[in-house]
């Protein structure tokens, strides 16, 4: 039987002992679903999140993070590779004139992260049941907010660990692929930054010591609970520099939750602070758990880029945060690819299942979307041919 508990008021309602014992003994942790990050959202006033709860009896049997949110497409275009000739007529007019498309949907899964974090089961569910479960849960509940439910329900973000193209798992749902997210896989020999540039190809290896010599001027510094709540409107500000040139949005990151994922996280919540000439110009923050480092957030001035290769700098620091926790992998999120790929990341493609309320309309959109794949990827080339990260990387399917 299924339950759900909204927002600020549902925290008391569930038994998150429980709740972490269920994803422990899944054996596939999630610093998303963690108890911490799910009250630090769940506290948040500018979101619409729920817990849900399936129990046979009095067994917890499942678990998943769901999330009512506005998604925002401005160029769709550009991440994807279009089949059919009439599939940019229709974008064309969902996008109307001032080129951008506007919907609520509910997300199954973390809206702020990528990746496998939707949901955790016991293990004799089978995923049939599962599948059966959510689809019967997922319209079932409105939010304590009062806004109505979403008209279209999304499963993000289930790995392809399959060549060729993405595959309709589950009879309901139409599948969808977009980008992928970027993982690096880090040698536990490492033990300090040298030894990760080591592995590197001579070109990627001339590139980052070029990073770190432009950006000596940036001063890095560690963020306190205090300091962040003095800074974090300022920190907002500077993601949304970077937040505004996205082509395609859902959901967007507020001050509250940095605030509440420190209180709740403390030093496991890394914030970085960048300041040039006493000036705050950037800022980055990671969760650490779980044997993983969550690149979470950036935030910079756009022009930094150029001349101190701030972002740059930012990717490499994520770097040498999972090596000083003796994190066996880094997610680098699903932006900025090229870049990414250019300090050694690599592609876990990443399928995305959409269930409409209206049949007759999910049988339109799951005929409409058959028509494009993901914009093919070029990516960087950084690794020696025996660098750990390279033959660590199941996910990775060309070389």
């Amino acid at each position: 039987m299924p339950h759900w508990h909204w927002n600020e008021s549902g925290i008391t309602a569930v038994d998150w002992k429980a709740w972490d014992l269920l994803i422990e003994a899944s054996g596939n942790p999630s610093i998303f679903l963690d108890s911490r990050m799910m009250k630090s959202l769940m506290r948040s006033e500018k979101r619409n999140l729920a817990a849900v709860t399936w129990y046979q009896g009095e067994e917890l049997v499942g678990v998943a993070v769901v999330e009512d949110a506005v998604a925002e497409s401005l160029n769709l275009d550009s991440h994807i590779s279009v089949k059919r000739s009439w599939f940019s007529f229709i974008s064309t007019w969902l996008h109307g004139s001032e080129g951008k498309f506007t919907f609520r949907v509910r997300v199954i899964g973390p809206v702020l992260g990528s990746g496998l974090h939707s949901y955790r089961w016991a293990e004799h569910i089978s995923d049939f049941d599962q599948r059966r479960l959510l689809t019967q849960t997922i319209f079932s509940s409105k939010s304590d907010a009062g806004t109505r439910i979403p008209r279209v329900a999304m499963l993000k973000d289930l790995p392809i660990h399959y060549e060729g193209r993405r595959r309709t798992l589950h009879r309901g749902w139409a599948p969808l692929e977009f980008d992928p997210e970027m993982l690096l896989h880090l040698d536990p020999e490492w033990n300090e930054l040298s030894d990760y540039m080591e592995q590197l190809n001579t070109k990627a290896r001339t590139k980052i010591k070029r990073v770190l010599k432009v950006s000596e001027g940036l001063e890095i510094s560690s963020w306190s609970k205090s300091r962040l709540i003095e800074d974090a409107d300022a920190f907002i500000a500077l993601y949304q520099r970077v937040f505004d040139r996205s082509g395609f949005r859902l959901g967007q990151l507020h001050a509250a939750e940095l605030i509440e994922s420190k209180r709740f996280w403390g030093d496991d919540f890394v914030v970085n602070g960048y300041e040039l000439d006493g000036e705050l110009v950037g800022f980055q923050c990671a969760y650490i758990g779980h044997g993983e480092t969550e690149a979470f957030f950036v935030g910079f001035l756009p022009e930094l880029v150029k001349s101190h290769a701030i972002y740059q700098r930012m990717l490499i620091e994520f770097i040498r945060m999972g090596i000083q926790c003796d994190c066996g992998r880094i997610n680098m999120g699903r932006t900025a690819l090229d870049i990414k790929s250019s300090v050694g990341a690599l592609p876990q493609r990443l399928q995305c299942d959409v269930r409409f309320r209206n049949p007759l309309f999910h049988a339109m959109v799951s005929r409409y979307t058959r028509g494009f794949d993901p914009a093919e990827l070029v990516l960087k080339k950084a690794w020696k041919a025996d660098a750990y990260a390279k033959g660590r990387h199941s996910e990775i399917h060309t070389t």
